[in-house]
């Protein structure tokens, strides 16, 4: 018998899967606090892991019979992937599964960042508020679209774009131009092109080379009345930086779903009234869900 622990929560059809097989004994570590969890890796020969369980040196010592890792999700940025190399350990994530679900979270943040969708639904609901001329928004049609990574997110973002008559200009010194041309998209490899646009998007993974890729030096060269986006993870853009930017209207309004540190419930960016913030939800589709769970049970059953 192998031993699989799922420590966090994943849709149902991924226990179903591991429930399955025979020769599979599945630990449910969903509800075990953290500080306890370390008890029991000892146990496993394979962990499903998400954003909430850190895939540090502390878990990788406690996990003695440990052959390999699924984390149930894109970003690898919370697994010590040095660590899990130097003890033999599969380090493995779904990168596809949520990939739908993250584009249109971020077309939700987009089109709000011009209209303010939010911002006026809450002032109706909540204040009791019917003040149109307070709402005037801007148009997508013709404004500019700048997009940091053009991978599988970021690609799907800019044909939503197009269908929106944006001019999309993505930046991605790690793909063929040919990948955006042929989309009708223009590719640049000049970065304060990006940072001239009308909107910012990001969709990168969080390293060493894209922690705080837009501060302020950046945020100085965009255009005052700025619209960025970020849906992908938390410090690409970096949040002082942001709060600054907005408090002085240099960036006209940010759509915001990952933060530095989560939960962020008392990050000063939450009470900068520009800003649309969700708590990442980015993959929080029921399709995306039952997606990374089918295909993380399935690498761990493989593994």
């Amino acid at each position: 018998m192998k031993t699989i622990i799922v420590c966090d929560a994943i849709h149902k059809i991924g226990f179903d899967l591991l429930k399955q097989e025979s020769d599979v004994k599945v630990i449910d570590a969903t509800s075990v606090p953290k500080s306890e969890l370390y008890g029991i890796l000892g146990d496993a020969d394979v962990a499903i892991t998400r954003s909430s369980t850190a895939v540090d040196e502390k878990f990788l010592n406690a996990g003695t019979k440990l052959k390999a890792i699924v984390r149930a999700g894109v970003g690898v940025d919370n697994c010590d992937i040095d660590g899990c190399s130097k003890r033999g350990i599969i380090l493995m994530n779904v990168p596809t599964a949520n990939t739908i679900a993250a584009v249109e979270m971020t077309m939700c943040h987009l089109l709000n960042a011009a209209r303010k969708y939010v911002n006026s639904c809450n002032d109706l609901k909540i204040n009791r508020i019917w003040k149109r001329e307070k709402w005037y928004g801007t148009e997508l049609y013709k404004k500019s679209l700048g997009i940091i990574g053009f991978g599988n997110i970021g690609s799907r973002v800019g044909v939503r774009a197009l269908a929106f008559g944006m001019n999309v200009i993505a930046y991605d010194p790690y793909i063929e131009p040919e990948k955006a041309t042929k989309l009708g998209v223009k590719y640049t490899k000049i970065f304060d092109e990006i940072l001239s646009c009308d909107f910012i998007t990001i969709h990168t993974p969080k390293n060493q080379e894209t922690i705080n890729m837009v501060g302020e030096p950046q945020i100085a060269k965009m255009k005052d009345g700025v619209r960025l986006i970020n849906c992908a993870r938390g410090g690409l853009y970096n949040e002082k930086a942001l709060a600054n930017n907005l408090r002085s209207g240099k960036i006209a309004y940010l759509g915001i779903d990952v933060f530095d540190k989560e939960p962020a419930t008392d990050h000063e960016l939450l009470d900068i009234e520009n800003l649309s913030a969700t708590p990442h939800l980015g993959a929080n589709t029921l399709e995306s869900q039952s997606n990374i769970a089918r295909e993380a049970a399935e690498q761990a059953i493989s593994a």
